[in-house]
């Protein structure tokens, strides 16, 4: 009898406990028949627990439901969850599967730190060698996220969503537009701009056809996800929404909000009247620790140059699709925002400082090895050769034997983020908007970078500083120490729920 009890309780109250849990995710994103159908198979569940005989057909049916497609609580878990190790092995059958296995099978859906670590060929957390501006910032905010994201490599769920879109095409059509000619670039040809790049991505939706959707394997990260129609009254619709149609009432408010947003662009500056010196350009430096060294690396999204007689004065700018910060609270906390803002864009500047740097010192070993035949210099972490023959022709230099040192020449002045939208009730950038205006108008945010040595030594700093905070974490080996953050919005609490109990961290 003791035997029985306690094959019913290790058979269904995983079962029961997980579908109790997915329970309340329906119920909190208010997918009331999904809840109401799970409530009910816990209930049946349950009561197999002590009823098994009276309770296997039904236990059976929903087990079958369950475990054949995707979770009731996101459409796109299992699209997400890449490295889904099998962490408890099932007996295979001809015949039908008992609930048991069926269970086994729905647990082993959840992931473990461990198995994703050996499904990416590394025995032990690694220390990553390569950061980012972005991956630096996310440690700061979360370090769990961050341990999901960029050790374990999981994907956010979904993906790909309708702003991360817009902002990934409004980027490659603020890129592409400045290929024109300065006449032609026009508002229509900017906004055309967008329309080709989103035409390419999203395939042949009028019929329900796309180019990812043809293929055998779905691609979650691919834009083939967007503006689906999601029927919440049919638990079908709700558990899978790959084959279902699309929604092109949605895809079109997408775009014109989009394009509009490059209209704002527009009004805030004319790209007729704009040179950039580089646009889209990776910068990357080394920076030592105590034992070796680590990279940081990432993509400027546009550079620009202003000749003067002492040299050129460089600017960094970063678009943003997203609105400018609303600075309506105390001093103190608009100052907080503002130098959050900017931080990445501090780290940005820092890199390309690095890199001025390293090219003047490569240049030096180059002269002093210039007679020696078969050696040559590596400037990786210098400026690239495009960059330097663009400033030498800006500054009227024939080669780089005539000019000055780099750090002589060029100079950093600011850092601007060029936000497209802002708050409707934003007055600094909405004082002449109408209120039924559909979006705020763009706006500039500008640091001065006067003592431009001191912010980066400053900047240099902190970046080594979260480098070693990263370090004490790994080297201690444990999923669990990663701890999750507060803010609601991060996505390390849709990625602790797809792991089992205990093996991450519930800690604050």
């Amino acid at each position: 009898f003791i035997f029985s009890i306690r094959s019913m309780l290790s058979h269904h109250l995983p079962l029961v406990m997980m579908l109790l849990k997915r329970s309340c995710h329906c119920i909190q994103s208010k997918q009331w028949t999904a809840s109401t159908s799970l409530l009910l198979w816990c209930t049946v569940a349950a009561v197999s627990i002590f009823y098994p005989t009276a309770a296997f057909i039904n236990t059976e049916m929903m087990m079958l439901r369950v475990v054949s497609r995707r979770s009731s609580y996101t459409h796109h878990l299992s699209r997400s969850t890449s490295y889904a190790p099998t962490i408890f092995s099932t007996r295979q059958s001809s015949s039908s599967p008992s609930h048991s296995e069926a269970a086994s099978a729905q647990v082993a859906k959840l992931l473990d730190p461990y198995e994703i670590l050996r499904d990416l060929k590394f025995d032990k957390i690694p220390l990553p060698n390569k950061l980012s501006p972005t991956s630096l910032e996310s440690f700061t905010k979360c370090h769990q996220a961050f341990f999901f994201q960029y050790i374990l490599k999981l994907k956010p769920d979904p993906p790909m969503t309708p702003e991360l879109a817009r902002g990934i095409i409004c980027h490659k059509a603020l890129e592409d537009v400045f290929e024109l000619a300065p006449s032609q670039r026009t508002l229509p040809n900017l906004q055309n701009l967008f329309r080709k790049e989103w035409s390419s991505l999203r395939g042949d939706r009028e019929s329900n056809n796309s180019s990812v959707a043809q293929t055998k394997e779905y691609n979650a990260e691919s834009y083939d996800s967007l503006f689906r129609i999601v029927n919440g009254d049919d638990d079908d619709d709700l558990l899978s929404n790959e084959s279902s149609p699309f929604d092109i009432n949605a895809e079109i408010d997408w775009g014109q909000s989009s394009l509009q947003l490059l209209k704002n662009y527009y009004e805030l500056e004319d790209p007729r009247n704009v040179t950039p010196l580089m646009r889209e350009m990776w910068v990357n430096a080394k920076f030592p620790t105590e034992d070796d060294s680590f990279i940081v690396r990432g993509k400027i999204d546009r550079i620009d140059l202003i000749s003067s007689n002492s040299g050129a004065i460089l600017s960094i700018i970063d678009y943003k699709t997203g609105k400018k910060p609303h600075f309506k609270y105390a001093t103190a906390t608009n100052e907080r925002i503002a130098n959050e803002q900017f931080w990445k864009m501090k780290v940005y500047a820092l890199i390309l400082w690095k890199m001025i740097l390293q090219t003047e010192t490569l240049e030096q070993r180059q002269r002093q090895q210039s007679e020696e035949v078969g050696k040559t210099v590596d400037y990786r972490y210098g400026l690239s050769w495009e960059l330097r023959q663009k400033l030498l022709q800006s500054l009227g230099y024939e080669n780089e034997q005539q000019a000055p040192k780099w750090t002589e020449l060029l100079t950093l002045e600011s850092l601007r983020l060029m936000y497209l939208t802002s708050h409707l009730d934003d007055m600094a950038a909405n004082y002449d908007t109408p209120p039924d205006a559909p979006v705020g108008k763009a706006k500039c945010l500008d640091f001065s970078l006067n003592e431009f040595m001191s912010v980066l030594d400053q900047t240099e700093n902190e970046v080594i500083f979260i480098q070693k905070q990263i370090k004490e974490l790994v080297d201690m080996q444990d999923p669990k120490a990663w701890h999750h953050c507060n803010w609601k919005y991060c996505n390390c609490h849709e990625m602790r729920d797809r792991f089992i109990d205990g093996t991450v961290s519930n800690e604050i």
